[in-house]
């Protein structure tokens, strides 16, 4: 059962930091939706401008329509074709009331519509506009398409993530999606408390990645400073060992021994309790050279008990050990039930259909509840347009 606040509820919300912030979101598919519905998270009134009859190309992935149901709770649908003189009007009435725009089109597609950063900011000089993008607006490479697996690709992500002897892997999830739309919330949050100085606006150039190489600040440090590739060493650590996945008799788990204090702790198990005779085994380092070695002769030990038995007997020395679960493990944890880390959207809209999603990461008493479920193409049309032009007003 899921935590108690958990339930998105269309009637129901606390004020939150950015409460009277409107964000005009004119993106699709993952990294500018994630970034969106993060800033609807906290209080912000996001508007998702979509393409009549078609919307955001992720409504139509699936079935079950993850992408979409994942990224887009707490926001209005408008339909409005930018193509049009008509829906071009409607955006720049819409900016004259806002205070952010994301946009994560292919670099030079809101300029050819008449709608980037220099127009926009015709019309309100204040506006943080933010445009997302694989390579970002500048570069020999910003022209080019890119998603998720391109990046991860190019920045050197997936030469670092499998197996030593095996094939390159891309991340379990889409990192580069997700890390580019929390880089481009942290700068709307930042640019909207220098504009509460300044009373200036901003353009925000995020590029998915320059985001993907933070995430390897450790990796491309440790190169530029030795000047050798970084290994490829599946769940182990290239500098620490024993640190990586194992197996008990019924199923995998992970367990770190960083420093010489977690070895002893190790080793005063009786099963380990012969380890520290052998001379390749006296420090970290040695112990990091002989690491295959060593690894093998820990694999054999523990394949002689379940993993819960190791779990326990490590959790009381203190060493750092989980089991590795499933996602059906996973959304049935009880931490992740009691923090209420996932909550339950309804979709489509008023479908009766409930699903279980991820929630806001930020646990706050004071922030707002989820309030809207994510809307249908084109739900909020009407409700927005009275808000523009008055109640006569009617949706074409």
């Amino acid at each position: 059962m899921l935590h108690e606040n958990s339930h998105l509820n269309e009637s129901v919300g606390k004020k939150g930091a950015l409460d009277g912030i409107r964000v005009l979101d004119v993106s699709r598919a993952l990294a500018g939706p994630y970034c969106t519905m993060l800033l609807g998270d906290m209080g912000a009134d996001v508007i998702k401008i979509e393409m009549p009859g078609t919307g955001d190309e992720s409504r139509y992935w699936g079935p079950p329509f993850a992408t979409y149901m994942s990224t887009n709770r707490n926001k209005r649908s408008v339909e409005a074709d930018l193509h049009t003189e008509e829906g071009r009007r409607l955006f720049f009435d819409l900016v004259r009331t806002a205070d952010v725009v994301v946009e994560n089109f292919r670099p030079g597609t809101m300029k050819r519509f008449g709608l980037d950063y220099a127009a926009v900011a015709a019309v309100k000089p204040d506006i943080v506009y933010v445009s997302i993008s694989a390579y970002g607006q500048t570069g020999p490479m910003s022209h080019r398409p890119g998603i998720d697996l391109m990046v991860q690709a190019i920045s050197g992500l997936m030469s670092t993530t499998g197996a030593p002897d095996g094939p390159a892997y891309k991340a379990g999830g889409p990192i580069a999606d997700i890390v580019g739309g929390f880089s481009a919330v942290m700068s709307v949050m930042a640019s909207l408390m220098e504009r509460r100085e300044t009373g200036k606006g901003r353009y925000i150039d995020i590029a998915m990645l320059d985001a993907v190489l933070m995430v390897l600040n450790q990796q491309i440090v440790t190169y530029t400073s030795t000047q050798k590739p970084y290994p490829r060493t599946g769940n182990a650590h290239p500098l620490m060992a024993p640190y990586e996945s194992f197996a008990g008799s019924d199923r995998e788990f992970v367990m770190a021994v960083t420093n010489e204090k977690a070895w002893k702790a190790f080793v005063s198990l009786s099963e380990f309790s012969h380890m520290p005779e052998n001379p390749l085994y006296r420090s970290q380092v040695e112990r990091n050279i002989n690491r295959i070695a060593m690894v093998e002769e820990i694999r054999a030990i523990f394949a002689t008990n379940t993993a819960d038995y190791w779990l326990s007997e490590l959790d009381k020395r203190g060493i750092p050990s989980e089991p590795i679960l499933t996602l059906a493990e996973v959304v049935k944890l009880p931490h992740v039930l009691e923090r209420g880390s996932l909550m339950e959207i309804e979709y489509p809209p008023n479908s009766g259909v409930m699903t279980t999603i991820p929630g806001m990461p930020w646990k706050d008493v004071a922030a707002p509840k989820v309030f809207r479920n994510p809307p249908g193409l084109g739900q909020h049309t009407q409700e927005v347009l009275t808000e523009l032009y008055g109640e006569d007003t009617k949706a074409s």
